[in-house]
């Protein structure tokens, strides 16, 4: 090929790439999602204590009789456009004796804009109708990714499965500072006991900004307890005049407990007739 045509051949081939590169950057690239750089959105997750408690979510997790099944059930939810969340926990291995398996389901579903969000979520396998429930189900937690507009917040927190009732028990949570001293409830029911994060949208008579954190949620199918059970709540530091409320899932109806309050424990103290979310409440 003679040097003339071979100069123009490679003349006319990289001003096609020079245009390819020029039509990408000017009508592809610049149109694409931006990237954004680490410290755009560096420290953007911010934990949900610092929301105020009556904009927060109201959570409760009630398990099934047959404790395969935790009903999640979240309220109070207008101040979010967007709610996810995650449901873990540990269970035994059914394959290795001795061993734990964390377990664990998702939730992208949630509507804000609802008035309550309900959704059962299956603890273990099922097939063909049959249920294979999760055993010695322990360390659960909730996770909460919220989103208010460009805010981004984060809420972890823990909740304890047990199974009591045939015989009169005392159940607590895992940071032995939220008891229940049931009498006999004839017989086992399976109940979570966990913190609710917020308050039901259905206010008490009392000032959210009273409210002494965090906010106990003892959650069942059982009924009405055939005698009054114990309630026990033990708070940090000290603490006088305090007050306690109790919201009944079942009717929607709020309560002021009496209560007693030893302060060698610094521990409230009252009488229930059932399952419910307990609020103590500060004098200020």
């Amino acid at each position: 090929m003679e040097q003339s045509k071979r100069t123009k051949y490679l003349v006319a081939a990289a001003s096609f790439v020079l245009i390819v590169v020029a039509i990408f950057f000017l009508f592809i690239y610049q149109k694409g999602p931006k990237k954004i750089k680490p410290q755009e959105n560096a420290n953007d997750v911010k934990q949900l204590s610092e929301i105020s408690l009556e904009k927060r979510p109201y959570v409760t997790l009630t398990p099934t009789s047959d404790g395969a099944e935790i009903i999640i059930s979240i309220e109070n939810m207008g101040q979010f456009d967007k709610i996810e969340y995650e449901l873990t926990y540990m269970a035994d291995n059914p394959q290795i004796a001795g061993e734990k398996i964390e377990r664990g389901s998702t939730g992208t579903d949630v509507n804000t804009k609802d008035a309550k969000y309900k959704k059962s979520i299956l603890l273990g396998t099922a097939s063909r109708g049959v249920r294979n429930p999760d055993k010695s189900v322990t360390d659960g937690k909730l996770t909460m990714h919220l989103a208010e507009g460009d805010a981004q917040y984060l809420s972890e927190t823990g909740w304890d499965l047990i199974q009591a009732g045939v015989k009169p028990q005392q159940i607590y949570d895992r940071s032995s500072k939220f008891a229940v001293s049931l009498p006999s409830l004839g017989k086992d029911y399976w109940i979570i006991l966990a913190d609710t994060i917020g308050l039901p949208a259905q206010r008490g008579d009392f000032k959210t900004e009273n409210v002494l954190l965090p906010v106990y949620g003892s959650f069942s199918i059982a009924p009405k307890f055939p005698e009054n059970a114990q309630v026990s709540i033990k708070e940090d530091g000290e603490v006088t005049d305090l007050g306690l409320y109790s919201y009944n899932q079942q009717d929607s109806k709020w309560q002021k407990l009496e209560v007693n309050f030893d302060s060698s424990a610094n521990t409230l103290i009252s009488k229930v007739d059932s399952f419910a979310t307990f609020v103590v409440i500060a004098s200020k």
